[in-house]
């Protein structure tokens, strides 16, 4: 009879508590819908999240919510995160999405420095903008548009880099000269990429330097260091009439292009744009770069690795890391000596993140393996770098943001074992 009504009490405990949680995740569910009115402003709710970590060990994320930018920060490594601080007091149409999203990036001194792009019409236009806080994170200055001909075009897909000397480097694809050419009767294929520089901690920029023409219309780029002040860029160019692979680049504080060369070779033919952009860093083993992207040419298709050497302007160990049609959006990093790339794919049900790994350099990889899964939608898969090691960084509706811990064990058995 007493073990009876022990066995009832239990089951009564773990349905209560069943239905605790069951309500526990409609409110928050619930608390996403409409949260400009019940202000439940958070990075589950919001959109486009992008982190990194401080010298101290505190997770820094800005995401986008209900056309505001927001700041928040987390002591536990993403488990909580504080109340957030809104960068943009006035509404505007904050891009949100997987190859345009919010930039964050914290110096040593704790200031904050936050990018985005504007979208000013529904045709493709926008503005790029930068905000930064210099009180640690509690208040955000006036947001500023750093594209500086006051053109109706567009000025979208920007990235924010931090150099070793200070200077803070803003990189974006640009549709200026195409209204230049326009209004001359001339032919221009895609857009261009422009940049513009900080020397004073994000108080002024210089002027816009163009870097090429005619690069894709609407592709992440991809930034590594190039020594204490000067930075690699990698995008997706247009080369010739229709062939869209890939070009990089060395820029200087002072406005200069340097080293350019063409980094992949896949011959992908195409009259549009495919919003794939790449991912690189620079190797701390041998100083070249780490590159990958995806293709969908006519000698490559599907994620693609290789390493390349500005001293031999080619890319070198090319390989192909998933050819299946669902394959998308790598993402490479390092940590201590091994190479990560991650990239997420459709199998016909489900959309996996896959993880695999090297220890020589990119020149050998581990067998792929699903760190996380869901046949719901999802954002594009990021690694968020800290001293402890690396960090997932994705936003699915089923598991809202993710920021998951992974170790090289993760990856399982090396290739030809």
């Amino acid at each position: 009879m007493i073990n009876t009504i022990k066995s009832t009490k239990k089951i009564t405990v773990l349905l209560l508590s069943f239905l605790l949680l069951l309500l526990t995740l409609s409110a928050q569910a619930n608390s996403c819908e409409g949260s400009s009115v019940n202000n439940s402003v958070s990075v589950h709710c919001g959109e486009a999240p992008s982190a990194t970590f401080d010298q101290d060990g505190r997770l820094w994320i800005t995401f986008v919510q209900d056309q505001h930018v927001y700041v928040s920060h987390s002591d536990d490594s993403g488990k909580t995160y504080s109340t957030a601080v809104v960068v943009n007091p006035v509404a505007e149409d904050a891009e949100h999405n997987g190859e345009n999203r919010p930039k964050i990036i914290v110096d040593a001194d704790s200031n904050i420095y936050v990018s985005w792009t504007r979208k000013t019409s529904p045709r493709f236009t926008g503005e790029i903008r930068f905000s930064r806080s210099m009180d640690g994170g509690r208040t955000f200055d006036a947001p500023r548009t750093i594209n500086d001909d006051e053109l109706f075009t567009g000025h979208r897909f920007e990235s924010l880099f931090l150099t070793e000397s200070g200077h803070l480097y803003l990189t974006w694809i640009d549709k200026r000269d195409l209204e230049a050419s326009v209004e001359l009767g001339r032919d221009y294929s895609g857009a261009a990429v422009y940049f513009a520089v900080s020397s004073d901690q994000g108080a002024s920029f210089s002027e816009n330097y163009r870097v090429a023409n005619n690069s894709c219309e609407c592709c992440r780029i991809a930034i590594a260091p190039r020594g204490p002040e000067n930075i690699a860029i990698l995008w997706r160019q247009i080369f010739g009439v229709t062939t869209r692979d890939h070009a990089i680049a060395v820029l200087t504080p002072d406005g200069k292009t340097m080293e350019m060369g063409r980094a992949s070779y896949d011959e992908w033919q195409i009259d549009a744009c495919p919003h794939h952009g790449p991912t690189m860093i620079q190797s701390g083993l041998s100083g070249d770069y780490h590159i990958s992207w995806f293709t969908n040419g006519d000698l490559h298709q599907g994620i693609y690795y290789a390493r390349y050497s500005f001293d031999s302007n080619t890319p070198e160990q090319v390989f192909r890391v998933d050819g299946n049609a669902g394959a998308s959006h790598p993402y490479l990093a390092e940590y201590g000596n091994t190479l990560y790339l991650l990239w997420k794919a459709f199998d016909g049900q489900n959309v996996n993140i896959s993880l695999i790994t090297s220890a020589d350099d990119g020149a050998s990889w581990t067998k792929p393996k699903i760190l996380q899964s869901t046949s719901e939608g999802s954002d594009h898969p990021l690694i968020v770098k800290s001293e402890n090691g690396l960090y997932l960084s994705w936003h699915s509706e089923e598991l809202g943001y993710l920021f998951e811990k992974f170790t090289a064990d993760t990856a399982g058995v090396r290739l030809g074992d």
